[in-house]
C-alpha cells in the first residue's frame, strides 16, 4: 500500500502543464467539482460513483485502498449520510491531453438550528484526484488519494 501511495505522490510531483492553457484545465476542474458538489447537495451517491472510471482506485483517509466501485460507493454513502459536503479546488495541473490532477479540500456544511446561517468545517486533509478524459469527452476520476495537509 505504501508503494501505491508513494507512486501517486511521485506522479503528482512530476506533472507539468505542457500544451495546456491554465484557464482550460481550471475550467475543466471547476466543472468536475461542480458535478461532485451537485451530487453531494442532492445526496445522490450513484451520481458520485458515475464520476469515476470503471477501473478507479480510491485511497481512503485511513489508508484503505478501494478498487471496486461498490466499495467506493459505500465510502461516499457513509459521508453523505453524515451531512452535506462541498469540494473546493486548491490546485490544478495538466498532463498530456487526457489527464488532469486536482488538489481539493472537502468541507462539511452544517446549518445552524433555527437559522439560515451555514457553517463550513474543513477537513485536515486534501483529496488528490487524477481525472482522465473519456472517449465521450467527459472527465472522470481514475485515482483518488486522501492525504494530510502539509503543515508549513
Amino acid at each position: 500500500m505504501r508503494t501505491q501511495i508513494f507512486s501517486l505522490t511521485a506522479l503528482l510531483g512530476l506533472l507539468t502543464t505542457p500544451g495546456w492553457a491554465q484557464e482550460d484545465i481550471r475550467t475543466i476542474a471547476a466543472n468536475n467539482a461542480a458535478e461532485w458538489n451537485q451530487a453531494f447537495a442532492d445526496g445522490k451517491v450513484d451520481e458520485i460513483v458515475s464520476l469515476y472510471t470503471s477501473d478507479a482506485i480510491l485511497v481512503q483517509p485511513n489508508g484503505k485502498v478501494s478498487r471496486d466501485l461498490g466499495e467506493i460507493r459505500n465510502f461516499w454513502r457513509t459521508l453523505i449520510d453524515q451531512g452535506a459536503f462541498k469540494i473546493d479546488i486548491v490546485d490544478v495541473k495538466g498532463e498530456k491531453d487526457d489527464t488532469i490532477v486536482t488538489t481539493t479540500t472537502l468541507s462539511d456544511l452544517k446549518t445552524l438550528q433555527d437559522s439560515r446561517q451555514t457553517l463550513r468545517y474543513h477537513y485536515d486533509g486534501v483529496l488528490y484526484s487524477v481525472l482522465k478524459r473519456q472517449s465521450d469527452g467527459t472527465w472522470k476520476a481514475q485515482v483518488q488519494q486522501w492525504s494530510e495537509r502539509s503543515r508549513g
